[in-house]
């Protein structure tokens, strides 16, 4: 059976949300050089289960994980434009209220994956988790949360 496509036009929701992450990645960008310049040559890039550094890197490290997230970040908020092409758990997508949410979902986690960027070279900086650790549970929570949603907008 063929996945119904949903057409997801220009909205004023829609292009805030694209102002804000174009903001947000600017400013956690410029987050990110700042700090890469004024890092130590040495830092974590890998901490263990008590939130202890226990493998050291180059401070160039930091980059790619950085440059990662912030594609997947970009990607996600494109993705919020092909709604039928995200791949929920056990949810089918049938309407069109189930689609908006999908796409609001999809930009929220857009804008999380550039918190998520500038958490990281926060933490990496000062050698613990404990940012990137509140992020990710606040993106644990966000996920089944709008999945939940979109479940019951059947």
């Amino acid at each position: 059976m063929k996945k119904q496509k949903f057409k997801v036009g220009r909205t004023p929701e829609g292009t805030a949300f694209e102002l804000v992450f174009i903001v947000l990645a600017i400013l956690v960008w410029v987050y990110v050089i700042l700090t890469y310049n004024h890092a130590p040559e040495t830092i974590p890039t890998h901490f263990g289960p008590t939130g202890a550094p226990d493998s050291f890197g180059h401070k160039s490290n930091m980059l790619f994980p950085c440059i990662l997230m912030s594609v997947i970040g970009a990607s996600m908020m494109l993705g919020a434009y092909f709604p039928h092409t995200v791949n929920l758990p056990a949810v089918k997508i049938v309407n069109e209220r189930q689609a908006a949410l999908v796409v609001c979902m999809m930009r929220v986690l857009g804008l999380l994956m550039l918190v998520l960027t500038a958490a990281l070279a926060f933490d990496t900086q000062r050698g613990h988790v404990l940012t990137v650790f509140v992020v990710l549970i606040v993106m644990a929570v966000v996920c089944p949360t709008f999945i939940f949603f979109i479940y019951r907008a059947k």
